[in-house]
């Protein structure tokens, strides 16, 4: 009787080393993350599913062109959500991504959400007002110049939602040009020579 008891207190003692040596990295999954887009990632962002904000960028200063992957590790199993933003604007966001212990999930990202618009100067005088507006809008909206646009020069406005828009330019002169219904279409840049 003695003799279960010790091996009963042995057995216990086993167990709590054996419970004791198990690190935080033994449950750990990883993401890998691809470029479906055709145009470059610039950010990347992973974040627990329940968090309020998004954190720190994962690319840092490391954009993945069309067809390249980074796989992020050491993430806790549970659900994750993921945003990517692309060099024309566009973002991507994908929610409650699933990480498995000792797995690694995969997801394709890309730039489907956004188009842009090219605003070329082929004027001879200066722009210093761009506005860009849906088409059944009835007001301009903000300047989209940071500065005056020389000739010669351009302005490229990302993130631009799929839709009909206008434009409006004003010149140095204070004279004017506008240019109505164009679409602007995801992933793509229209382009727009003004004079």
């Amino acid at each position: 009787m003695r003799f279960s008891w010790k091996l009963g207190v042995l057995a216990a003692a086993l167990l709590t080393a054996l419970a004791c040596t198990v690190r935080h990295s033994d449950y750990e999954g990883s993401l890998r993350v691809f470029n479906d887009g055709t145009v470059t990632m610039d950010r990347l962002y992973v974040t627990p599913s329940e968090s309020d904000t998004w954190g720190a960028d994962q690319l840092a200063s490391y954009p993945l062109r069309p067809s390249d992957s980074i796989t992020l590790t050491r993430l806790y199993p549970g659900y994750y959500d993921v945003k990517a933003r692309f060099s024309d604007g566009s973002t991507d966001t994908v929610y409650d991504v699933r990480i498995h212990d000792g797995g690694t999930a995969t997801l394709g990202m890309q730039n489907s959400g956004n188009g842009a618009v090219a605003v070329v100067n082929d004027s001879g005088l200066s722009i210093t007002g761009v506005y860009l507006t849906p088409a059944n809008s009835t007001t301009w909206g903000p300047n989209q110049a940071d500065g005056p646009i020389p000739p010669g020069q351009s302005l490229t406005l990302t993130g631009v939602e799929p839709d009909v828009y206008d434009l409006h330019v004003v010149y140095s002169t204070t004279a004017t040009a506008t240019y109505k219904g164009f679409t602007v279409t995801a992933g793509l840049t229209y382009t727009l020579h003004v004079n």
